[in-house]
């Protein structure tokens, strides 16, 4: 895409850091071809650089007046991807790992029409394999929700990979991956390209030894699929579908009559700045809002008074209305084990979602008082 030689084109870059209190640095926006700087600024010791390029971007303030991008609602370009993550502690576990990935590969070459040629294999250079299709096969422009597509391909792949070895929650619109031959810093490896044919040969062993050092492959010439991009055009579709069928929501709230415990927790508990799940904690308290039908003007109204009162320092209400419109926008819906995760919380037998005939006997107290 000539587009990434645009001034107007932006990655985001982070790092790994040896502090105890600090571990990992992010937020360096940065034009791509000046991601070599960086990585040459952190010795190519764990180096990471985000999948997408945010096109034209959107600035805004954050908590520490710093200008950052609001990669939500920013254009965005960038390779599709798969990760596959399984700890391997034998052999055994890297054929599950194998066996996934084969799975995959069939159902891009297949049900895609993507050329074997096209899918590039790297090794992370501790427990994962990558894939990637170049944009271009599919022939594929700028896109707010690219990455929410790409789960869209993802979440489909999953279906026929039976160990469970990949993973679909690296599609955020922040996603970060490894930059290739850059050091691990959990192994002392390299993350590397590796060609199908050493995926389809080579055992574990073999693999690690190759990410002893860095390595070259030549990118292939892309060529253009235009099987592919019809099917690619038929997940923006489902996707364009799905979000265009947000209910809209009048009148009473469609809410539990018992609250969760680890909702009530997340609304309760303070949250410091040094804290990273703070913004985490915002997004999946405006989704159980948004799951249980509150109206956006609504959630709003609480998140910004959630925001002041239980953050320290206070979030600032343009970050707020950015989460809340993102989780809104695109219905994102954390479940029980984000809940408990976030909140510390999980108490199931006083719990709606779990115990649903206490929920119903709450539901009926209210209803008696409400006729007599």
């Amino acid at each position: 895409m000539s587009n990434t030689e645009n001034e107007n084109v932006f990655v985001e870059c982070g790092a790994d850091l040896n502090h105890d209190k600090y571990k990992f640095r992010r937020k360096q926006f940065m034009w791509p071809n000046q991601a070599e700087l960086f990585r040459k600024h952190y010795n190519n010791f764990g180096v990471y650089q985000t999948v997408m390029h945010y096109i034209n971007p959107i600035w805004i303030t954050d908590d520490k007046n710093r200008m950052i991008i609001n990669a939500s609602d920013s254009l965005k370009f960038g390779d599709f991807y798969l990760d596959f993550d399984y700890v391997i502690a034998s052999e055994e576990d890297y054929l599950k790992i194998k066996e996934d990935v084969a799975k995959a590969v069939r159902y891009l070459t297949i049900i895609l029409s993507i050329d074997i040629s096209q899918i590039q294999f790297f090794f992370s250079g501790n427990k994962g394999i990558h894939l990637t299709v170049d944009a271009g096969v599919m022939g594929l422009e700028p896109h707010q929700a690219l990455n929410q597509i790409y789960k869209e391909i993802a979440n489909d792949v999953e279906r026929y990979c039976k160990h469970e070895t990949i993973d679909t929650r690296v599609y955020d619109d922040k996603r970060m991956f490894r930059m290739v031959n850059s050091i691990n810093k959990k192994s002392g490896l390299y993350k590397i390209p590796i060609t199908y044919d050493e995926f389809k040969n080579c055992n574990f062993a073999d693999i690690v030894e190759l990410a002893r050092q860095p390595r070259e492959l030549k990118k292939p010439d892309v060529i253009f699929s235009s099987k592919a991009k019809k099917a690619f055009e038929k997940y923006i579709e489902i996707w364009t579908e799905r979000v265009n069928s947000i209910k809209t929501y009048e009148g009473k709230i469609r809410k539990l009559k018992v609250e969760p415990p680890c909702i009530k927790r997340m609304r309760e508990k303070l949250f410091k700045e040094t804290i990273d799940e703070r913004n985490n904690s915002a997004a999946a308290l405006t989704s159980f809002y948004f799951q249980q039908g509150m109206q956006r003007e609504e959630a709003m109204h609480r998140m910004i008074l959630w925001g002041q009162e239980n953050c320290q320092p206070p979030l600032r209400k343009n970050e707020i209305e950015t989460t809340v419109n993102s989780v809104y926008n695109s219905q994102y819906r954390y479940g029980c084990e984000t809940f408990k995760k976030l909140s510390g919380v999980c108490e199931k037998e006083i719990c709606p979602l779990f115990n649903k005939e206490y929920n119903v006997a709450n539901q009926e107290g209210e209803d008696d008082e409400s006729t007599e």
